[in-house]
């Protein structure tokens, strides 16, 4: 899953060697050539090729599906971690699935961004949130979560295609491009974890904004965004607790096929990262990222 240096693909990695050990399982990962709907389906097929009994993957596209379906054909068994965006289809397949409900976190990031804002005396204005992949259900759903979160009163959301997926720097351009034809925002919400929040962030610098003068909240994917946490850049961003994703998934693999136990869906739960716990937030994932490398993961 996911391709090389990507802290994400760390995490969840880490969660999933850990859990394979503790069980007495092999863990081995096979990563993406590169960041495309083609690669990550040949990764699937690399992994079932080589008669793994046990596949953890990422649901971004409804082709993944087709390949669980004929893994499990082969003798394969799965677990879909972080996302899951093709439900329907997915459900028939008895495939455990673990990662946050996309809905729900967007609620509870838009809930704590009205209510900072009305702690600050802003009731009305523009929340501007970027999104790298257009189409995909659960950026989608986090972002219409958002717009939940917010409530009816004054505040407004404005979405757009913040090109992040494609080129961070085209993405800089467009972020200032969206904020300045807004004209009235109050507050961003990097939906997209750190593909957002990084261009977001350059885009805020290069109009002049300094760390804190506009309320910025995010998700945590890696080690880049608790670091825009500690510098001031990010007020508080949800952690949705990727290592517990991998974690977990391994663990209702194992249950379904040691002790027969049916397919569930679970939410590992989920961290606000904010000034008060960042340094602590920082330093477990020092901690992760040294056990990590004891697996040869990067």
């Amino acid at each position: 899953m996911g391709t090389p240096g990507s802290d994400f693909v760390l995490e969840i990695s880490l969660g999933a060697a850990d859990a394979a050990e503790m069980v007495g399982w092999k863990f081995n990962r096979i990563l993406n050539a590169q960041p495309s709907p083609d690669a990550h389906i040949n990764a699937i097929r690399q992994a079932i090729t080589a008669r793994s009994d046990v596949i953890l993957t990422v649901d971004w596209y409804q082709a993944v599906i087709d390949e669980v379906a004929k893994g499990q054909k082969q003798g394969s068994h799965f677990a879909i971690v972080n996302s899951a965006n093709n439900p329907d289809t997915l459900a028939p397949l008895n495939v455990p699935f673990v990662g946050q409900q996309p809905r729900d976190a967007g609620r509870m990031i838009g809930e704590r961004i009205a209510a900072t804002l009305k702690a600050g005396g802003v009731t009305s204005g523009s929340v501007l949130v970027g999104n790298p992949f257009p189409g995909s259900l659960n950026v989608e759903e986090r972002i219409l979560g958002v717009r939940d979160g917010l409530g009816s009163g004054g505040l407004r959301l404005v979405s757009f295609p913040d090109g992040s997926a494609a080129d961070a720097a085209t993405a800089v351009g467009l972020y200032k491009a969206k904020i300045r034809e807004v004209g009235d925002v109050v507050a961003h919400a990097a939906a997209g974890g750190e593909m957002s929040a990084v261009p977001l962030a350059k885009a805020l610098a290069e109009l002049g904004e300094t760390p804190g003068s506009i309320l910025v909240v995010g998700t945590v994917s890696s080690l880049k965004v608790l670091n825009l946490v500690k510098s001031g850049v990010m007020r508080f961003a949800i952690d949705e607790c990727l290592y517990y994703q991998g974690f977990f998934a391994v663990l209702l693999a194992w249950s379904m096929i040691e002790r027969g136990m049916p397919a569930v869906s679970m939410a590992p739960g989920h961290i606000w990262v904010t000034p008060d716990n960042v340094e602590a937030m920082i330093q477990s994932y020092e901690t992760r990222k040294k056990a990590a490398a004891a697996y040869g993961l990067s």
